[in-house]
């Protein structure tokens, strides 16, 4: 009995790297019947499972897997095209290539950067990652320039009015952190000051039923309380 494609697939699917043919030999030659590279090599010809570099194999189609790369990249800062990476898995020679791709598609966006003649990339639904580049162009010439900047909480006093989808309704926490232009990296930053703003009895915010039933990534797009309680929106106290 050869070697099923699905069982060669489904191994491919928990693994978080393209495997090398040497590997999958390795891992499949209980189950070979005469000759096992070809056995292999014929399972492997499924149009689920695609070709990667050295000779190696994934579900993942690799061009799919750098257009999600270079999208993401450009989604968490606004980066100049020779700025942009590739993974040591990826084919160095489509970089390139797949960049002008996503432009000419408009799923990248140019804008200009604020020094030099270079331009920007930011993914079409991402352009909080332009407005954080210019925030930090802004912000480093005013520290150059000794001028102190807005805090965080003022920041956020100030935008949430623009953001209620009516007036009083509260406001996600994970929307207000994108319109702020703020990267996972500043979580903790906006956390401590919504709580500081809540202290102040400036603002309102909602707590979640039931975060024990909540992913680690979804709790990580709330607010944590430190005390147990994490919270999905905030609302602006008038005073």
């Amino acid at each position: 009995m050869g070697i099923d494609s699905s069982e060669v697939l489904a191994r491919l699917q928990v693994e978080p790297a393209p495997l090398s043919l040497a590997k999958l030999k390795k891992l499949f030659a209980s189950k070979k019947s005469g000759n096992t590279e070809a056995d292999l090599r014929a399972a492997l010809a499924s149009d689920k499972i695609f070709v990667w570099p050295k000779n190696s194999f994934w579900h993942i189609d690799p061009k799919a897997k750098l257009r999600a790369d270079i999208l993401a990249q450009c989604a968490v800062k606004a980066l100049k095209k020779t700025e942009i990476k590739g993974s040591k898995n990826q084919p160095k020679n489509q970089l390139s290539k797949v960049v002008d791709e996503l432009i000419a598609e408009k799923k990248l966006l140019k804008y200009p950067a604020l020094a030099g003649t270079a331009f920007l990339l930011v993914p079409a639904d991402s352009l909080q990652a332009y407005w954080a580049y210019v925030e930090e162009f802004v912000a480093a010439k005013l520290k150059k320039a000794g001028i102190a900047q807005t805090s965080l909480e003022e920041n956020i006093w100030e935008i949430l009015p623009k953001l209620e989808p009516e007036k009083d309704v509260p406001v996600s926490v994970a929307r207000l952190r994108r319109a702020l232009g703020l990267t996972e990296k500043d979580k903790e930053r906006f956390d401590e000051a919504a709580l500081k703003l809540r202290e102040q009895r400036r603002v309102y915010l909602s707590q979640h039923d039931h975060p024990q039933a909540l992913s680690p990534e979804d709790l990580g797009l709330l607010v944590d309380g430190k005390d147990g309680r994490f919270y999905v929106a905030i609302t602006r106290r008038e005073q």
